[in-house]
């Protein structure tokens, strides 16, 4: 955590007792167990630190705090967190919380989305610099320049029982309502007990601008490229093994599990989007 961060949270009126973020999710989520005198978790970072810290608050039921200091902020904005790191901790120092929903994509659980095809492809080319000189258009920006490199790929969805089976470039499946960030959806929330998916096929390059661009303004219908579905459980299988990505980071391969965990995790949010 930053020092800066650290010195908000202690204006705010809240003791804080700062951890070092290690590099390995295990060792993280470790340390986040062994709190038990501690009456919350507060992470200052992105989605990915999130995520990481995500593994053990399942587990140990500790709410969590979010100083949003990462490059998209999906889980942020989903919950009405504000951007900035006083307005944020003055959230946390009001104490109100809200259960969410996560989703679990075979081991590991997620706030915002897991993906294959496109996404996974744009986090390994992802560097730090892209992130800190262009923050979210980072990933606008790699994904316009490998679209033309990417294949069509088959996947065999079963859905609630539902077996579907079509051609995909890129398959999400969401959890909250902003993901990727730039992706907005009307009809996703972080309490409903559902997951979302949407498929685009990229028939062709320019597909992928309109595709996006439908995303973009929330209507998915506009765009013949999209498919979406809503569920509590999704079965993802591929005909060759699927790096799969979560919260921006690479976290397992297809064939894929996924479901939600509803009300998995309680976070302090203000008071306008507290349920």
């Amino acid at each position: 955590m930053l020092r800066t961060n650290t010195t908000a949270l202690r204006h705010a009126g809240i003791a804080v007792t700062v951890l070092d973020e290690p590099d390995k999710l295990a060792v993280a989520s470790s340390i986040v167990r062994q709190q038990d005198a501690c009456d919350a978790v507060i992470v200052a970072g992105g989605d990915g630190s999130l995520n990481v810290a995500l593994q053990a608050l399942v587990h140990v039921k500790k709410p969590l705090g979010i100083v949003p200091v990462g490059t998209a902020n999906d889980l942020a904005r989903s919950v009405g967190v504000p951007l900035d790191v006083k307005g944020a901790c003055d959230v946390i120092a009001a104490g109100i919380t809200r259960p969410i929903d996560v989703g679990r994509v075979n081991d590991v659980y997620f706030f915002n989305e897991m993906s294959i095809g496109l996404s996974p492809t744009v986090t390994r080319l992802l560097t730090k610099e892209d992130k800190a000189k262009l923050g979210t258009l980072a990933l606008l920006v790699r994904g316009a320049r490998v679209v033309h490199r990417l294949r069509r790929f088959r996947v065999e969805i079963e859905c609630d029982g539902r077996r579907s089976t079509f051609h995909s470039a890129q398959l999400t499946i969401g959890n909250s309502s902003s993901f990727g960030g730039l992706i907005r959806s009307d009809e996703a929330a972080l309490d409903d007990h559902r997951l979302d998916l949407y498929s685009i096929s990229f028939p062709t390059w320019w597909s992928f601008f309109e595709g996006l661009l439908a995303l973009i303004r929330r209507r998915y219908d506009d765009a013949r490229s999209v498919k979406t579905m809503h569920g509590k459980l999704f079965t993802v299988r591929t005909r060759r093994r699927r790096p799969i990505e979560a919260d921006g980071e690479i976290v397992s391969a297809t064939p894929a599990v996924v479901r939600v965990v509803p009300s998995a995790v309680r976070v302090f949010v203000p008071a306008s989007h507290a349920t």
